[in-house]
């Protein structure tokens, strides 16, 4: 095995093997480690290859390694995060990623991210960062509410890692199969979510994909409005104004007004031309008497799509415009080929919580009943994990959250 860093020419390699290996980790998309640098943070990406593909090198008569998705047998992108007090800490979101292709081979799965976490331990010390978080996107064995075997795992997330307290991504989320046909997909809706549905398009809310115009500062201004509101109105902590602008702009310059895509090649899957795969953010609105009252960010990747952020306004709730937008979307991912629609986190539910994990209610309640009204089918990871590189810092910084959460 030999560990690569990947250059700026490697993204179409990069973007297949996610894709490949686990569409669902749009986090570890080439596009969303661009996004991270726009706002100000330095990422890396490293992956393992095979040293069985290897190539000669005229110029130089010697051997080089082939990197290409098909000799990847690990990826990860590493985000490092500033912290208070001049310190740091890195951030693999989602990750890392494994082959499913040597899952049978000789090259066992604990040993391949073993190297690969080796290779960011080593960075992590040169950067002087804490420790190294991760929420790899294994799933909780439903019925003991622990991680599964190394077997179905891929590989011992507990060796050298620390459960953490501090997550980032959800631990729970919904998966919606879009394979199924809209029939099948209303059919498996709550009777109270259809008829809100039918009630938006009775009352008349129109909805907006500005796919086509992003950055559109008119569209971006009225949810970002929506988003202080609900901010406020569900006492949570938003991010920043730039923030929501630079995941905008990021992720759709492919889609500027002056060079609109091609509309076979929207979804970007491999099948379609120049095998090219991208991570692609749309915002939706909802207006109703020419006022938006409901607006979400989504972003696609692969046949993968995810309701990201989303927001409203406490006027005009009667007329359910939420409902309506949520369908919108699903049927759009839906035509451009999305096989799944993931709903982006909801309360923990009973079930995934018979063992030491920690309920906690909050105003995720109310979330949650709306969005299981589309469907019931819940994903669990294992949540976030921490590879401590100075422990005396460690302690202090959960110490200083600690605190902080306090007040």
């Amino acid at each position: 095995m030999q560990i690569v860093q990947f250059k700026e020419n490697q993204k179409e390699i990069w973007n297949k093997f996610i894709t490949e290996n686990d569409s669902g980790s749009f986090l570890q998309a080439w596009e969303w480690g661009e996004f991270q640098k726009n706002v100000g943070r330095k990422i890396l990406r490293v992956g393992v290859i095979n040293n069985d593909f290897r190539e000669n090198n005229k110029e130089t008569t010697s051997i080089k390694y082939r990197v290409s998705s098909d000799n990847l047998l690990a990826a990860a992108l590493v985000i490092k995060y500033d912290l208070p007090f001049k310190q740091s800490y890195l951030y693999c979101p989602r990750g890392p990623v494994i082959s499913q292709k040597f899952i049978k081979s000789k090259v066992q799965r604990s040993d391949i991210v073993d190297f690969l976490i080796e290779k960011i331990k080593k960075i992590g010390r040169e950067e002087k960062t804490m420790f190294l978080k991760i929420d790899p996107p294994i799933e909780m064995n439903q019925k003991q509410g622990v991680p599964p075997p190394l077997g179905k795992a891929r590989w011992d997330i507990s060796k050298n890692f620390k459960k953490s307290s501090n997550e980032i991504q959800p631990r729970n989320t919904l998966i919606l199969d879009l394979t199924k046909s809209e029939e099948e997909l209303l059919k498996k809706m709550k009777p109270k979510t259809r008829y809100n549905i039918r009630l938006a398009e009775r009352k008349g809310v129109k909805i907006i994909n500005t796919e086509y115009r992003i950055p559109n500062t008119e569209c971006f201004n009225n949810f970002w409005k929506l988003v202080e509101e609900t901010s406020r109105r569900d006492k949570f902590a938003s991010h920043n104004k730039n923030y929501y602008w630079k995941m905008l702009e990021s992720l759709s310059k492919k889609h500027s007004s002056g060079n609109p895509p091609d509309p076979l090649f929207q979804r970007g899957n491999f099948q379609e031309k120049n095998n090219l795969c991208y991570l692609q953010a749309k915002l939706y609105l909802a207006e109703y008497k020419n006022k938006t009252i409901a607006a979400n960010i989504v972003l696609s990747f692969g046949d993968f799509c995810v309701y990201l952020h989303g927001a409203s306004s406490s006027e005009h709730r009667n007329v359910m415009a939420p409902y309506l937008l949520q369908w919108r979307q699903i049927l759009d991912a839906k035509k451009t080929g999305c096989k799944s629609y993931d709903f982006w986190g909801i309360e923990e539910s009973q079930k995934s919580v018979k063992s030491k994990v920690h309920k906690v209610k909050n105003s995720w309640s109310g979330i949650t009943r709306f969005k299981k009204g589309f469907d019931r089918e819940e994903k669990n990871y294992i949540g976030a994990y921490d590879l401590i590189f100075n422990w005396k810092k460690y302690y202090a910084y959960k110490v200083f959250r600690k605190i902080r959460n306090l007040f």
